[in-house]
């Protein structure tokens, strides 16, 4: 990547050597040239943070559902405490759905936890809304 001097003014205490950097940057195309990547902000990795949802809702399929299921969710439920409110919808295709809030489940829905909830109940069966 190549930064100007402008820009690098800007950011050169932030750069260091064998740092690992967030850059966020955009693709500027021009017709006849090769495209070229605008940083628009350089941040060490260890001070980033990205925004994780403040609610998720979990989609548990009675069909496919294991008997471990909920025992997994709670144990798992338990190691990732974290702020975000959970919402259950507990259905049998065709037939019902409930949808449940549980107090003292709030969580920590990061990738690995949504990941984990996916392996449980099912590709797809988080979904954030909020």
């Amino acid at each position: 990547m190549i930064v100007f001097p402008e820009a690098y003014k800007r950011i050169q205490d932030k750069v260091k050597l064998e740092v690992p950097v967030l850059v966020r940057a955009g693709v500027r195309i021009e017709e006849g040239a090769n495209p070229k990547i605008t940083a628009a902000e350089i941040m060490p990795l260890e001070e980033a943070r990205i925004p994780l949802p403040r609610a998720i809702r979990i989609r548990v399929p009675l069909e496919t559902a294991a008997e471990s299921t909920v025992d997994d969710l709670h144990t798992l439920f338990q190691e990732r405490k974290g702020e975000a409110r959970v919402l259950f919808d507990v259905e049998r295709a065709g037939d019902f759905m409930v949808v449940m809030e549980a107090e003292g489940y709030n969580v920590l829905p990061d990738r690995n936890f949504i990941a984990r909830v996916e392996q449980l109940c099912g590709r797809g069966s988080v979904r954030v809304i909020s």
